[in-house]
């Protein structure tokens, strides 16, 4: 599903650049002896393996196979996620930069935006299921972040560990046990650029999201200024991209909410301090500094924090009526994925997809 080549409505990035910028911009996280460091990579690794058959045990779905598990650091995040963006573009019917000669100006510039978004982002990533940089996507763990955010926290680690390892591996049974998930969602991204316009309106969508996350940051009311709620991830223009937006963002807000449902369900049976864990986990979501509201609306992470909570309520929903097997018919085809608006109004969800074949509320519960 490739795009023709150099499709003009594609960034050239120097992804040189940018993996240059990422690395100056970053931070170096916790400290940590040698040998505590490889305590932490191992235990991650044990919880990651354990959480994929915790995962399979709670929902019923077992993965077709079983991606690689990479502990990384701040720097080999932001490399394998340049790897993913430029197979991606590649994909897509992007310049390739840096195949063919020196990188422009204008390559350079982007590839610095983003190796400093990057930067940021490496060091509040927990952890991914990258879907884009192999064939067979790969589930990440951020070592420092996690190690920085229980300390921070003040919570059991290895309990931690396993909790944040059973969110990554309900994303990695997502891609994985459902055999068109991967193809779909990426069908989706490949329509989102066929569709763009170029008329330039997108650039002041951006200035019009850069304002947005300066009020916010500022604790002002960013209603007073002039916009229609645009942030740099959907300042597109063309039907077509608005229609693959609404989309992605109702498959991302239900893949989000069906992740932390999982690491509650899971947690309930296999954790013993989940509700700890998940009360100063929610804090530390809601009370982000000056400096990261204005990031997390400037990038759309506002966004997902909304997809975290309104894909849970979906979900917990729906398995409260129906149970995990009547939730699971979500998964059996692309057309039961929820639209946005049924997002928030799951019952027209159930009676769209389950309607008179309804299982009987309660009639099969929840796992744990």
């Amino acid at each position: 599903m490739a795009s023709p080549a150099g499709n003009p409505m594609l960034p050239s990035v120097d992804w040189q650049t940018a993996a240059s910028c990422s690395r100056a911009f970053s931070k170096g996280g916790p400290r940590m002896s040698r040998e505590g460091a490889r305590d932490v990579v191992a235990d991650l690794h044990r919880h990651a393996r354990n959480a994929i058959d915790l995962v399979a045990d709670y929902t019923g779905l077992s993965p077709a196979e079983r991606p690689p598990i990479d502990v990384v650091d701040r720097s080999r995040w932001s490399r394998v996620n340049i790897a993913g963006f430029r197979r991606l573009l590649l994909e897509l019917g992007a310049e390739n930069v840096g195949a063919d000669g020196p990188a422009g100006a204008a390559a350079k510039l982007t590839g610095v935006q983003t190796g400093a978004v990057l930067a940021f982002l490496s060091s509040r990533v927990l952890g991914q299921f990258e879907t884009f940089s192999t064939d067979t996507g790969r589930l990440l763990f951020v070592a420092p972040n996690i190690v920085e955010v229980e300390r921070r926290l003040r919570l059991p680690a290895r309990e931690f560990r396993l909790w944040i390892a059973v969110h990554e591996a309900a994303h990695l049974t997502q891609f994985t046990a459902v055999p068109w998930m991967r193809e779909h969602f990426h069908g989706l991204i490949h329509t989102f650029f066929d569709a763009a316009e170029p008329d330039g309106s997108t650039a002041s969508g951006l200035a019009r999201a850069v304002r947005r996350a300066l009020a916010t940051a500022r604790d002002e009311d960013p209603e007073e200024i002039e916009d229609d709620g645009t942030d740099v991830m959907s300042a597109v223009t063309s039907p077509e991209q608005r229609e693959a937006i609404s989309s992605i963002q109702a498959l991302m807000t239900l893949l989000e909410g069906h992740a932390e449902s999982v690491m509650d369900g899971v947690g309930r049976t296999s954790i013993n301090h989940v509700a700890l864990l998940r009360r100063r986990f929610d804090h530390r979501r809601a009370n982000p500094t000056t400096l990261q509201k204005f990031l997390r609306q400037l990038l759309g992470l506002d966004a997902k924090m909304r997809q975290y909570a309104a894909g849970r309520r979906f979900v917990d929903h729906v398995v409260a009526e129906h149970g995990v097997t009547g939730f699971n018919r979500v998964w059996d085809r692309p057309q039961n994925l929820p639209t946005e608006a049924e997002i928030d109004a799951p019952d027209q969800w159930i009676a769209r997809v389950i309607g008179g074949q309804g299982l009987g509320r309660h009639a099969i519960a929840a796992r744990g």
